[in-house]
């Protein structure tokens, strides 16, 4: 049985190993989204979190969780947002506090929020609790919450577990075959259910809550196999693979699953 503690610390020393890996993402997702299932996924993320920022007043305070070298900080600072952001991982972090140095950062984890209550109008996190233990999940749920402004809304990504490009299965088959359950190089993963997300979402207290799935077609596996043929797929499947995330059921199968709730008022 995975022990929480351990789950996070393998997750931060392996963001700590992989930030030159995320600097080179961003770059590319820059020039394209469409250069590797990262950027063509993350765009699809980023989209939904411009959305939630336009919709905040100016001046608003965003904290972003896991915010790792600063990306979605410098994203809330072009819409006037003021931003903080909190990573435990130190290689992360400094790299954050070089390219966006007017915002708050601190070092820190989910489970233990470095702040009072009721302090942000929106929470970001981002490809963070996948990373963690149940348990620990739990406890960020409740902070998140604490933290929060009444109404304010939390905006969190997640694995879907019956996604198509079959990442539940691989990293069954991967444990399996290294008789371990996670390592730095292949961190933990908790999959969840559009349902399952929910009502952790509920019991953690939160209104509200609602599901969206994104990036439904299994390109995953197609750029893993051929980049430039994920590319060309990508391209041309987009206008459709954005249109049928419309459709609720799809949403149990798409490679992202992003969950949002509001802090009571």
């Amino acid at each position: 049985m995975a022990d929480a503690k351990n789950v996070r610390q393998v997750a931060i020393d392996h963001h700590d190993s992989v930030v030159g890996t995320f600097e080179a993402y961003y770059r590319n997702l820059a020039q394209s989204r469409f250069t590797s299932a990262f950027t063509y996924g993350r765009a699809k993320l980023d989209r939904m979190i411009d959305d939630l920022f336009r919709s905040l007043p100016k001046g608003a305070a965003v904290l972003d969780v896991g915010c790792g070298t600063g990306e979605h900080l410098k994203r809330a600072q072009s819409h006037g947002l003021v931003a903080t952001g909190l990573e435990p991982a130190p290689g992360m972090l400094k790299v954050a506090r070089s390219s966006v140095p007017e915002a708050r950062l601190k070092q820190g984890v989910a489970t233990e929020l470095p702040f009072e209550d009721e302090q942000f109008d929106a929470i970001l996190q981002i490809e963070v609790l996948r990373y963690l233990h149940i348990d620990d999940i739990r406890k960020a749920l409740r902070e998140s919450r604490r933290v929060l402004k009444p109404g304010g809304i939390f905006f969190v990504t997640l694995v879907n577990r019956w996604a198509l490009d079959g990442f539940y299965l691989r990293q069954r088959t991967r444990q399996w075959r290294k008789g371990s359950e996670f390592d730095e190089t292949n961190p933990y993963c908790e999959f969840f259910t559009p349902a399952t997300a929910e009502r952790e979402f509920r019991n953690a207290g939160f209104i509200a809550v609602r599901s969206e799935g994104r990036l439904l077609a299994p390109l995953r596996l197609i750029y893993k196999a051929s980049p430039a043929l994920g590319r060309r797929l990508a391209s041309g499947l987009e206008k459709l693979d954005d249109r049928i995330h419309h459709w609720k059921w799809t949403r149990n199968f798409a490679g992202h699953l992003i969950v949002t709730g509001r802090a009571p008022k």
